[in-house]
């Protein structure tokens, strides 16, 4: 009997953040067999993001596991509607309550530490560099945190003040990773959020950016969900 084909893997990026913060993930997914793509948002609006990603998921044309971290989670259980979506995984990520504002997420539990965030005048959100490693990456080696803040892309203040009336998560199978090291989204948060959403949970000790720091990990809990 053939082989079944495999889905085809799309991941969302978070804040901050744009597809290359996938890169160690999308190497070995790669080399596991499996075709990967990465959306591009804007982080201009929430709506802009989620079209972003549907564009994404209907070039990777055929069944597909979508793969969201941090504020991506968000985006995934709005885009997670699609049709060709099949299994959601969700990496240290925003698992929303319909009609949940995503800004109440952070504020479940208290953060362990907090990034100093400097909006422009065009309400655009940037992390202040100074406090980026400790708060959100402890464990990343310092020049991959260098890089990651010089190409941070600034997110529009209205992102947190948007809700998904329809999260997916209702109808598709879901996954969680919970990074226990988490200073940024509590680990009881995301243990929560895991267990509303009835998700198959793993956890690993790693920060807030586990696709940097443990990337194993995360194709891991991919793959389980993908098998």
């Amino acid at each position: 009997m053939a082989e079944a084909a495999k889905p085809k893997i799309v991941l969302v990026h978070g804040a901050w953040s744009d597809g290359s913060t996938w890169t160690e993930v999308i190497k070995e997914l790669g080399h596991k067999g499996y075709q990967v793509h990465a959306a591009q948002m804007s982080l201009a609006s929430f709506d802009e993001d989620v079209a972003a990603t549907m564009r994404t998921i209907n070039h990777a044309d055929g069944p597909v596991v979508l793969v969201g971290h941090s504020y991506g989670g968000g985006v995934i259980s709005a885009a997670g509607n699609h049709p060709h979506v099949q299994k959601l995984v969700y990496i240290t990520a925003f698992a929303p309550e319909p009609d949940q504002v995503f800004g109440s997420i952070m504020g479940l539990h208290p953060p362990a530490a907090r990034i100093e965030m400097k909006p422009d005048a065009e309400g655009f959100v940037w992390a202040d560099a100074a406090g980026f490693q400790d708060a959100m990456a402890h464990d990343v080696h310092r020049g991959l945190i260098n890089l990651a803040v010089a190409v941070q892309k600034p997110f529009a203040g209205s992102i947190f003040e948007a809700s998904v009336p329809n999260p997916a998560w209702q109808t598709k199978q879901s996954w969680y990773l919970v990074t226990t090291e988490d200073r940024i989204l509590n680990p009881k948060t995301q243990h929560a959020m895991a267990k509303t959403i009835k998700a198959t949970t793993r956890e690993v000790a790693t920060s807030h950016m586990p696709l940097l720091a443990k990337p194993s990990a995360v194709v891991d809990i991919i793959l389980e969900a993908a098998s």
